[in-house]
């Protein structure tokens, strides 16, 4: 409907009364005809329609306003007349809109258009779109009349409030579901124009992206939903339910923004498998090894659900038999209880013949699952001190101060001859394996490689001999043991308490740190123990009456237990170490010394001609013997 226009009708002596236009045939129904209405001045008696453009006019859509981006929601018309004032049809007018700045675009981005007006004299453009600037302007236009053009203007605002500017997550990301199951949460985003308020109504897409065969499905089985922002500004998508296939993925959720680009943000997601259906033994499930050694193999399993995926961070229990023929984990004993990993696998720690052979079968078991998965082993005899594995990175000391350095430690040297005024007792190395301290009976310390000399006891006039040495974590520092209980500190090495004064019912034979430095162990020859600092008292030997004195204490990598070890090479395992096996008819007596491994899961017992019998994942001696018999202590390199 063209808009009203008001037309004066003084000319027709009707004063003071309107007609509202188009005005067709008025003259024939006010009895006058022939005569003539125009717009503006009262029309003259007699005067036509003349059909030649003298003016031209917005007719609609001056003053709106519309975010940027977005169409402005009425179309921009104006309207041509004659010098009669009546309407002029098919007469082209030219939008012009500004080129830079605030402006907008018609159809096909174009800042002009030319429409030709109606029966009515009214030209309507084509919808117009707020670019992205913001601000006010003024699109033109214009009619020509042979030497004569007129000019209409629309003031028009483009404005950023409302319009997108950002998209945010606002909740939903990094989560998990089992597969079939559905996600905690919902994902939503906020959507916020220029100045940090909400937008509302606004279609914000999420779609799932799948990665590998995962993925998921919104409520109604769809990968896409559309969700309308509410009056806070958030979207927030249906329910979500994971798919059938294990792994992370992504879901995007994308809204045109007031620059004509789209935004995005990215949720990621994971299925996980769902609950423990079935296990499996990997390629260890039948082997031997000898006795007192690491089988070759590592014990391990899978774990898969329903539809076969692995199932990640379950626990799985390891079990040995608790008599005769059977093995130890490492750090564990008889029972080993460890995490599947992201592939489903769990691997049991390194698992050791125990002393007796024969055949046994171990078994791995997961909540859940009725089956078990089996490992059949075998103990086969063992004739001698070496086994399978790399020769053992550890140093051998003699009582007058010979190194022997074994598989990749280096010797660093050894006590000159003309300098030892006292039998070696102890050694020690320094925490990077490049370095070693020799300890005296007489309480000399001597130096070797980038080991320190932080000083000795020796001039204190000693109530007993020194009998060990012990380095702290940073090998910055040591303390010196004596048979008496006495602890004499050096460097960084704390004081945490000594048996000195307790009337010892045996001599002390050896000192142990705690991984941490913060505590030691003393041994005593009829197998007591005496703790100090963070050292915990984890068991001990002197009430089992034993045949042949204690001559050697090692800490577990823990801290939470040792090892104690007999002249007649018997070993026994406190707290958190592991019994890994014994010398008795492997090497010759008396034993001296119990070398720990690096990572703990084994360790060798050193016989006093050199030779060296490995447990655990303690590879082959292969260091030289010494017919003498004067082997008296050892180290393990880093």
């Amino acid at each position: 409907m063209p808009k009203p226009r008001t037309l004066k009708l003084a000319a027709l002596g009707l004063s003071g009364v309107t007609l509202l236009a188009p005005v067709v045939a008025v003259g024939a129904a006010l009895g006058v005809v022939g005569a003539a209405l125009s717009a503006g001045p009262a029309l003259a008696a007699g005067q036509a329609c003349t059909g030649t453009v003298a003016g031209v006019s917005a007719y609609g859509g001056a003053g709106q306003v519309a975010k940027v981006g977005e169409s402005f929601s009425s179309p921009l018309e104006a309207e041509v007349v004659d010098t009669g004032g009546c309407p002029v049809a098919n007469a082209d007018v030219i939008f012009i809109a500004p080129t830079s700045g605030a402006s907008g675009v018609f159809p096909g981005g174009d800042t002009t258009v030319t429409i030709a007006t109606g029966t009515n004299g009214v030209a309507s453009a084509p919808t117009f779109t707020a670019n992205s600037v913001s601000g006010s302007y003024s699109v033109t236009a214009t009619v020509d009349s042979g030497s004569s053009q007129y000019t209409a203007t629309f003031q028009l605002t483009n404005t950023t409030v409302g319009a997108v500017s950002a998209l945010n997550v606002s909740s939903g990301n990094d989560q998990s579901a089992h597969i079939g199951s559905s996600f905690a949460s919902p994902l939503a985003v906020s959507v916020v124009d220029a100045y940090g308020d909400p937008v509302t109504g606004t279609p914000v897409a999420f779609t799932v992206v799948t990665d590998d065969g995962a993925g998921a499905s919104f409520a109604g089985g769809g990968s896409t939903a559309t969700v309308d922002t509410n009056a806070s500004g958030i979207a927030t998508s249906p329910a979500l339910t994971a798919g059938s296939t294990v792994g992370p993925f992504t879901v995007t959720a994308s809204v045109s923004g007031s620059n004509g680009n789209t935004s995005m943000v990215t949720f990621s997601l994971t299925d996980l498998a769902g609950t423990p259906d079935a296990i499996a033994a990997g390629v260890g499930t039948s082997q031997s090894a000898e006795l007192g050694t690491d089988f070759p193999v590592p014990l391990a399993v899978t774990v898969t659900d329903a539809d076969g995926n692995d199932v990640a961070g379950v626990s799985v229990v390891f079990s040995a038999p608790t008599s005769g023929p059977s093995g130890v984990f490492a750090d564990a004993g008889d029972k080993a209880s460890v995490l599947t990993n992201s592939d489903g696998v769990a691997t049991a720690p390194d698992f050791s013949a125990n002393e007796v052979t024969g055949g046994y079968v171990v078994t791995a078991e997961v909540g859940g699952v009725s089956t078990l998965a089996t490992f059949a082993l075998v103990n086969s005899p063992r004739s001698g001190a070496n086994v399978p594995g790399p020769s053992g990175a550890y140093w051998l000391v003699t009582s007058k101060g010979q190194v022997f350095a074994s598989g990749s430690a280096k010797s660093y040297g050894s006590l000159p001859a003309k300098e030892q005024s006292s039998p070696v007792v102890g050694m020690a190395a320094t925490a990077d394996g490049r370095g070693y301290w020799l300890a005296t009976a007489n309480g000399k310390v001597y130096s070797f490689g980038d080991a320190v000399n932080y000083g000795s006891p020796a001039a204190s006039h000693l109530a007993a001999d020194i009998v060990g040495i012990a380095a702290t974590p940073d090998g910055k520092g040591y303390w010196l043991a004596a048979a008496d209980g006495g602890v004499f500190n050096y460097g960084d090495a704390k004081f945490y308490g000594s048996a000195a004064k307790a009337h010892l019912a045996a001599k002390v034979t050896g000192i142990a740190a705690t991984p941490d430095g913060k505590g030691y162990w003393l041994a005593a020859s009829d197998g007591g123990i005496f703790n100090y600092g963070d050292a915990t008292f984890a068991g001990s030997a002197a009430n089992l009456h034993l045949a042949n004195p204690i001559v050697g204490v090692a800490a577990a990598p823990t801290g939470k237990g040792y090892w104690l070890l007999s002249s007649g090479g018997a070993v026994y395992a406190y707290g958190s170490a592991t019994h890994f096996g014994r010398i008795q008819g492997l090497v010759p007596s008396p034993a001296r010394a119990l070398v720990r491994t690096s990572d703990g899961f084994g360790y060798w017992v050193v016989s006093a001609n050199g030779t060296a019998a490995g447990f655990g994942d303690a590879g082959g001696q292969g260091s030289p013997t010494v017919a003498a018999k004067t082997v008296v202590a050892g180290a393990g390199a880093a």
